[in-house]
Formats: structure tokens, sequence, C-alpha cells
């Protein structure tokens, strides 16, 4: 009884004190992470790698913190985005594999530095419309996917429960008006 007294007096003095969000963002957080097939050490250990990888790319070039999205499932770490150079990608690449933890590295970065206002747009909006077909799918276990849309290339980092789901995720992204092309790195789930 009292540590319910100490809950409910912690958890009122959060909403008084404008911590709500912080409170709500959190509980969303655990709840998406034990939806997911992954261990939740598995997600604490990715969430730790992608921090430290953000944190040395910002100490690196604090303009990759906008230009590279990175991944990470059970140690493997996806690099999109797009950066200035080849040298560029190579030294995303490079801070990346330094990070304890990393077992695989993909670099799918585009080197060329454009990418204008409208196409980012174009691609957020495709990036919601093949999140909410999966999301619909019942075929497809949505949250255990990451997806991300760069230049009209669609990028799938995450694992199935078997082939059959592989295949059903490939057809809906290739069949997504929009899609130029699909980025499989999709693995069968093993426990």
């Amino acid at each position: 009884m009292r540590r319910l007294l100490v809950v409910g007096l912690m958890s009122s003095s959060l909403l008084t004190t404008g911590c709500l969000p912080i409170l709500m963002g959190g509980v969303a957080a655990a709840g998406y992470v034990t939806a997911q097939d992954r261990s939740v050490q598995a997600a604490v250990s990715d969430i730790t790698i992608k921090t430290h990888i953000k944190d040395r790319l910002t100490q690196q070039n604090y303009q990759y913190l906008t230009q590279v999205e990175i991944t990470v499932l059970h140690g493997d770490v996806l690099m999109t985005g797009v950066v200035g150079s080849p040298k560029a990608a190579a030294e995303v690449e490079a801070v990346s594999q330094s990070v304890e933890g990393v077992k695989n590295v993909y670099n799918e970065l585009f080197t060329d530095a454009y990418y204008p206002a409208k196409q980012y747009s174009k691609d957020a909006w495709l990036l919601t419309e093949i999140k909410s077909l999966m999301f619909a799918d019942s075929n497809i276990k949505s949250v255990n996917y990451n997806i991300d849309v760069v230049n009209g290339h669609v990028y799938v980092f995450g694992y199935a429960k078997d082939s059959s789901e592989i295949e059903t995720v490939k057809h809906l992204l290739r069949t997504t008006k929009g899609v130029v092309q699909v980025h499989n790195f999709i693995k069968v789930f093993t426990q």
C-alpha cells in the first residue's frame, strides 16, 4: 500500500511539473520495445550502440547528425542518408565500426550531397504510406521492422518470423507507388 502511495505521489508530481510528455514518451518507448520480438536487453544494447555512434559522428562533423540515419538491430548497423562525398561515407562507416558491440555495418549512404527539400518531402510521405500499409497487413508484424526512405530507395531492416513474411514485406514495398528500389536487410528471427 505504501509503495502505491509513493508511486502515486511521484506520478502526480510529474504531472504537475509539466513532465507528462517525458513520462508518456517513456511509457510508449517501453511498450514499443516489449512488442518487438527482440529481447529488452538486445533493444537496450542497440540503443546504446546507436547513441555512441551518433555521439562520435557529431564530434567528427556536426552535420552528420542530420545527414545520416543510424539504425541498429542486434549489433548490426544500417547507415542511410546523404553525405558530401565517398570520403565522408567512409569516415561515417569507420566511426560506426569503431563502436563496441557493432557486428556488421551496412553503408547505404548516397555520396552526392544533393537532397532537395522536395525529394525529402516525397520520401517522408512514402515512409508514412509504407508504415501504414505494413501496419494494416495482418501477415506482417510491423513493429519488427525499421524502414527508411532516401531518394525513393526503401531500406527495410528487421526480423521476420519466416521467409513467407519476408516475401510479403518485399512484395508490399515493391508494389507501393513511388518506390524506386527496395534494399532488403531482413533476417528470419531465431531465438
